[in-house]
């Protein structure tokens, strides 16, 4: 391991241990190596209070900007709110911490004091640690996927608060309930239908989903295509830190042969994103072309398959 007790890098970054948790925040972090893994380069915590301003930490467990690709990167973001008026910035000092678990104590990065503002509100480390040290596993960094990270910012004095972001993959195997699961609607008097309407709720994983569907097209398609998303109750709260990963098939069924309209993608919900789907999904020439068989009698059937893959979850801590 690289030497890093009381040195300043080429960059005049000081690096030092001690043995004192952060004053501020403390960020724990589960399944570490499954965000990169899962398509989520990045990594936010939840929203903490130094002095009289709000911040959070950036994460990017595979490097950012100069350090993409050979460090881990990090950085302070302060929340920028109409109380702060316009012109006005905050000088700050922060430092990085990270946990050796092994040894019991912290490798800390302080660099110079910054200016936050309207222009530029985070900053941080491109290359906070290198890779190689961080998964190596004497260092202590990284254990059993789990790693902690901290920080202190030397505006005013407050209390410290943490968080614990997980994120876990679903496993798929035989006995392992409700994860993959089907779900039909069946529409009848389709011709009555409004702009737009829901399937009622079903669960699946432990989540609950909804079918939301514009039978006469949705925005720039009214009028040409179905539109068809499949929608994450659960992330349907402003106010919701979940995510849910998860692949899934819509289908049109055809009630004279199987030739069926049907589309799959796999993909993140979570709020504000919580509805994915297609608007163009069938045309609606196709969908009332009576020798295609998707309407018979004016009902027509849907059908959602879906398959949870993993998904996140955040809870404050007692640190």
């Amino acid at each position: 391991m690289a030497s890093v007790t009381a040195a300043e890098d080429d960059e005049g970054v000081l690096r030092e241990r001690r043995g004192i948790s952060p004053a501020h925040y403390l960020f724990k972090i589960e399944g570490f190596s499954l965000f990169s893994k899962n398509g989520l380069d990045k990594i936010s915590s939840k929203t903490f209070k130094a002095g009289e301003y709000k911040w959070k930490i950036l994460l990017f467990p595979k490097g950012n900007n100069r350090g993409k690709g050979d460090y881990v990167s990090i950085y302070l973001m302060m929340e920028i709110t109409t109380n702060i008026p316009v012109g006005k910035d905050i000088n700050a000092f922060f430092k990085f911490f990270l946990f050796d678990q092994f040894r019991g104590e912290y490798l800390t990065v302080q660099g110079s004091a910054r200016r936050f503002d309207w222009v530029k509100n985070e900053w941080g480390f491109d290359k906070f640690i290198r890779l190689i040290d961080f998964e190596q596993p004497t260092n202590g960094f990284l254990v059993n996927d789990t790693s902690f990270f901290g920080v202190e910012v030397f505006v005013t004095e407050s209390s410290r608060l943490g968080e614990c972001l997980s994120i876990s993959e679903v496993p798929n195997i035989s006995g392992f309930p409700n994860i993959s699961g089907k779900y039909e609607w069946v529409i009848n008097q389709f011709s009555k239908l409004g702009e737009e309407c829901f399937s009622n709720v079903f669960i699946v994983g432990g989540h609950k989903w909804k079918l939301h569907l514009y039978p006469q097209g949705y925005s720039n398609y009214k009028g040409f295509s179905l539109s068809l998303f499949l929608v994450s109750v659960d992330s349907q709260s402003p106010m919701s830190d979940h995510k849910v990963k998860a692949e899934f098939t819509l289908t049109l069924k055809n009630k004279f042969s199987g030739n069926y309209a049907k589309n799959r993608t796999t993909i993140w919900f979570g709020a504000p994103t919580q509805r994915h789907g297609w608007r163009s999904f069938i045309k609606l020439k196709d969908l009332q072309d009576r020798a295609k068989g998707f309407l018979a009698k004016d009902s027509c059937v849907i059908e959602a398959e879906v398959t949870v893959v993993c998904e996140t979850s955040q809870k404050m801590l007692n640190c």
